[in-house]
């Protein structure tokens, strides 16, 4: 995931990583063409491109180009969609670039919430651009207290507009979310989109295919790997050690899996190396404390966590941020295996 510019055109009320007008940050270009060419030797196979707003990154279809030209790879971009016109759609779909598209609410609500007024009616003429130039298009939405009532409405535009996924994210306190954190979805409102979204997902004909962005508390019971690697050598995938999914920042800090985790675990920066090299330094010296904190962290929150979708990267960057024991506490070291019966008890 590389976060190409900390601007952006809009300020969004839930941003995890606070992109706005007035932020300057971007990541080297040479570097970020020299790291996608890299991810097919490196076992990369997913590249998500965003920011801020990726389309305002300095000569964008260089890097588009790039990520065509990397063998095996799949690249999204993930965008506001205001700044897309047939230029922009044409040049994606050129690439092969899939298209994720953030909308939260209906036109006044999403307004509202993007700071912007004409925001909604601006990404709607972007979608329609993508769907006419053949991009394949996920639409994202973020749900609150504000906007619950509205999910039914976001879905029927969803499929109108010729999205094949609908992808929902529970409000995080995370970034610009922590001035909203009283708009969070209680319990049994998050009951209400769990059962909404699989509604959607099982709707006879399914017209759209629709998902929670979150972990499943059942399954991270039972697969301690979703969250690290289950028991070091003893692992059921055979590793003992692995990063899933890398996040380049806007400001050059490269942090495994988690987007907004404190930069002691960081593997490096942007244009101080190679990525590859900075993983391979990062594996030798520096991966053990990461894998502790993510045992910590499972430790801490999973067992008793009360609802179904676990907000696993809001809990690790949040624990990040405090100090971690030098050792692991009895509990957090059990492989799949041992938890399999438990978590089908649940």
């Amino acid at each position: 995931m590389l976060h190409l510019t900390g601007r952006c055109n809009l300020e969004c009320q839930h941003c995890y990583m606070e992109g706005g007008p007035a932020r300057r940050e971007r990541l080297p270009r040479d570097w970020v063409l020299e790291t996608i060419a890299a991810m097919p030797a490196m076992g990369i196979g997913s590249l998500f491109l965003t920011g801020g707003e990726p389309l305002m990154y300095p000569r964008m279809e260089e890097v588009l180009e790039a990520a065509a030209g990397a063998e095996g790879v799949e690249t999204t971009l993930s965008t506001n969609a205001t700044l897309v016109k047939a230029r922009q759609a044409a040049m994606l779909a050129r690439h092969g670039v899939r298209a994720h598209v953030s909308i939260d609410g209906m036109a006044a609500r999403h307004d509202a919430f993007r700071r912007r007024e004409g925001a909604f009616a601006e990404t709607e003429r972007g979608v329609a651009a993508l769907r006419e130039a053949g991009v394949p298009l996920t639409i994202v939405t973020t749900i609150s207290k504000a906007n619950l009532h509205e999910l039914d409405e976001i879905a029927a535009w969803a499929v109108a507009a010729g999205a094949e996924r609908l992808l929902v994210q529970p409000l995080l306190n995370l970034g610009r979310g922590a001035e909203i954190a009283g708009e969070m979805l209680s319990s049994a409102e998050l009951l209400q989109v769990v059962m909404k979204t699989s509604d959607l997902a099982n709707r006879p004909g399914r017209p759209i295919k629709a998902s929670i962005i979150g972990g499943s508390k059942r399954f991270f019971l039972a697969h301690p790997c979703a969250a690290y690697v289950c028991n070091g050598g003893g692992c059921h995938r055979g590793v003992s050690a692995e990063i899933k999914k890398i996040v380049v920042r806007e400001d050059g800090w490269i942090l495994p899996e988690a987007t907004n985790l404190d930069h002691r675990y960081a593997i490096g920066r942007a244009g101080k190396a190679p990525l590859r090299d900075l993983v391979r330094d990062y594996f030798a010296d520096g991966y053990d404390a990461f894998d502790r904190l993510c045992r910590v962290t499972y430790n801490e929150f999973v067992p008793d966590w009360p609802d179904p979708v676990l907000p696993w990267d809001q809990l690790l960057a949040e624990r990040s941020r405090r100090p971690v024991p030098e050792t692991v506490p009895p509990g957090a070291d059990r492989g799949c295996g041992t938890r399999v019966a438990e978590a089908l008890a649940v």
